[in-house]
């Protein structure tokens, strides 16, 4: 970005700041149930969620599960259940535990600290259905987002264009001095229909590695 220097920065949630951790996710629940996992199979499962929820995010079919609670637990469940070698048992309990495991990137606190140390405001703008402020507070992220834009909450489904401009709004942020930072090209690139630049960052699946998040503070002209 070039002209006046970013004073907002929005973020995606799964797969931007957050991603699970197979093992903690579906290993413990394998062993909950004696369920024997072959090597690589909690990864795999894991991956085949991540790239399932991907895949359906902008489907027209699939968006009341962004705007309710209820449609939320009842497609989660379905896309586990399309999970080769996940049944009915091992569905339900990933279910249960899935917030538990989700976990933030290896460069997620140091660039929300640097952001936050800089006076740029953070907003999470998700397609989601349920509250993943508890995932920020259990990691003790709570206090760097200014504002939690959520699907279910405010009635809009990304790529809709409304939804960002209820976060600009929230954030009384202005577009050519805001950046969207995601990794879903059609999802979080929609943001430039409401005249915000987007950075979209290649899948990188393991909370474990760095999500590559050092462009956002170079963007935003931000010392790392």
């Amino acid at each position: 970005m070039t002209g006046k220097p970013v004073t907002t920065v929005l973020f995606d949630f799964a797969w931007t700041l957050f991603a699970r951790d197979s093992e903690r996710w579906v290993g413990n629940a394998a062993a909950s149930i004696d369920r024997a996992l072959a090597a690589g199979e909690a990864h795999r499962i894991t991956g085949d969620f991540a790239e399932l929820l991907r895949k359906t995010a902008t489907d027209p079919a699939h968006l009341a599960r962004d705007l309710d609670p209820r449609a939320w637990d009842r497609a989660i469940l379905a896309v586990l259940e399309q999970i080769p070698g996940v049944d009915q048992a091992l569905a339900s309990v990933l279910h249960e535990t899935h917030a538990e495991a989700i976990v933030p990137y290896a460069d997620t606190v140091a660039t929300l600290s640097a952001l936050r140390d800089s006076g740029v405001r953070i907003g999470v703008v998700s397609n989601v259905g349920w509250d993943i402020r508890t995932c920020f507070a259990r990691h003790g992220l709570d206090g760097y987002v200014d504002a939690f834009v959520l699907s279910y909450e405010v009635g809009f489904v990304k790529p809709d264009p409304r939804i960002w401009v209820a976060a600009l709004e929230v954030l009384q942020a202005v577009p050519g001095r805001t950046l969207m930072v995601g990794d879903h090209p059609a999802g979080d690139g929609g943001s430039v229909s409401a005249g915000i630049p987007a950075l979209i960052l290649p899948m990188v699946d393991s909370p474990a590695q760095k999500r590559g998040l050092e462009h956002v503070l170079r963007l935003a002209q931000v010392p790392s």
